[in-house]
C-alpha cells in the first residue's frame, strides 16, 4: 500500500477567536489549539496528499502534528490550522478520505448499501434477540453520557453450545449497554488518541491508533484487529482494561446504520465508530459483502441491561 504526507489546512473560525478573546485571553493560543482539536468536525478543511514510498511501514501508530500558524501574540486576531500526518491505503482509496476517518472528520458521501431482508426460518438477520430477566430497555441516548467506561466485551450472548459476539458496554461498574450485533467485533472500529501539548502552545501532537476490534484470520492483511485468538495464528491482545482506564463517556450517537460512542480521561480517548463510511471486512464463509439488511438499525437495536450474562 503506498504511505502519502497529508495535510489538512483551514483558517480558524471567527467564534473560536472570537470565544478565546472573551473568555480566556490569559492562554489564547492554548486554548484556540484546544478547541480547534475538540470541534474539528465542525471546521471546514482543505485536504493536499502527496506520495512518498510505494509501501507502509505496517505500523497501525499514526502521529498527528495539529499547529496554529500566524497566531502573533498572545491573543491573536486571526490564524490558521494546519494538520499533518502519513497514511497508507490501497491506490482505490482517497488518503485524504483515510486521514478524515483517521481524525473523525466528516468524509466524502457515501451510499448505503443493505442486503434482502430475511426471509427464512433460520435467518434472523444481523441482530440476536436477548431473552430472559436481564434486560432492561431500550437505550435512552442521552443515558450514558458521564458515566464512567468501566468494562467492555465483544463475546457477549450464549445460546448454550458457544458464544454470538455481541458487543457491550459497562458502565459504573454496574449496568451494561449492549449491541446485539452479531459477530460485532468485525463491525466495529476502535481509535485511541492520546495527545501531547507543545511548550510553546503552537501545536499539539497527538498519537492515532485505529484498528477493527477483530476480524478473521483470512482478512489480517486487509485490517489490522486489536484483538485476534485464532487457533494456529498469533495471538493479538491490545484491548486495554478499560476499568483501569478510568474514562468518562463524553459522546454517544447512533443512527440507523453505526454509532460513535466515545471516553475520555484527561487528555486519552478511546473511540468505538460503526458506520458507512468505515470499511468492514465481508463475510469469511459466503465472501459476500458485510451488510445491513433492508429495515434494520443500529439505533433501535441498542439495549440497556442489568449483566452481561445474555441468553439469545
Amino acid at each position: 500500500m503506498p504511505t502519502h504526507d497529508v495535510v489538512l489546512t483551514a483558517a480558524v473560525p471567527a467564534w473560536i477567536l472570537d470565544k478565546s478573546e472573551a473568555e480566556h485571553p490569559s492562554h489564547a493560543r492554548s486554548w484556540i489549539l484546544s478547541q480547534a482539536w475538540y470541534e474539528r468536525r465542525r471546521i471546514d478543511w482543505e485536504v493536499s496528499a502527496t506520495i512518498i514510498a510505494p509501501d507502509d511501514d505496517g505500523s497501525t501508530q499514526h502521529a498527528v502534528s495539529l499547529s496554529l500558524e500566524g497566531a502573533d501574540g498572545a491573543r491573536p486576531v486571526s490564524a490558521s490550522l494546519r494538520f499533518a500526518l502519513r497514511v497508507s491505503c490501497p491506490e482505490a482509496v482517497d488518503p485524504g478520505d483515510k486521514a478524515r476517518r483517521l481524525l473523525d472528520l466528516p468524509g466524502s458521501p457515501v451510499s448505503a448499501t443493505r442486503a434482502c431482508a430475511a426471509r427464512g426460518t433460520f435467518d434472523l438477520g444481523s441482530f440476536s434477540r436477548i431473552r430472559g430477566h436481564s434486560v432492561i430497555g431500550p437505550l435512552a441516548p442521552d443515558w450514558p453520557i458521564d458515566r464512567m467506561l468501566t468494562a467492555y466485551s465483544s463475546h457477549l450472548g450464549s445460546y448454550g453450545q458457544g458464544g454470538v459476539g455481541l458487543s457491550g458496554w459497562q458502565c459504573n461498574g454496574g449496568s451494561w449497554i449492549v449491541l446485539p450485533l452479531k459477530h460485532s467485533d468485525c463491525w466495529i472500529w476502535l481509535t485511541h488518541e492520546e495527545i501531547a501539548p507543545a511548550a510553546d502552545f503552537r501545536s499539539l501532537a497527538i498519537t492515532i491508533d485505529q484498528r477493527i476490534l477483530g476480524v478473521h484470520p483470512d482478512q489480517l492483511g486487509d485490517f489490522r484487529p486489536w484483538e485476534h485468538r485464532y487457533c494456529g495464528h498469533p495471538t493479538i491482545e491490545d484491548l486495554p482494561d478499560f476499568g483501569r482506564e478510568r474514562l468518562t463517556i463524553s459522546r454517544f450517537e447512533a443512527a440507523e446504520s453505526g454509532f460513535v460512542l466515545e471516553a475520555a480521561n484527561g487528555l486519552s480517548r478511546w473511540r468505538f465508530a460503526m458506520g458507512d463510511h468505515l470499511p468492514r471486512p465481508i463475510w469469511a464463509g459466503s465472501r459476500a459483502p458485510r451488510q445491513l439488511q433492508d429495515g434494520e438499525s443500529i439505533a433501535d437495536a441498542f439495549v440497556l441491561t442489568h449483566d452481561c450474562y445474555l441468553d439469545v
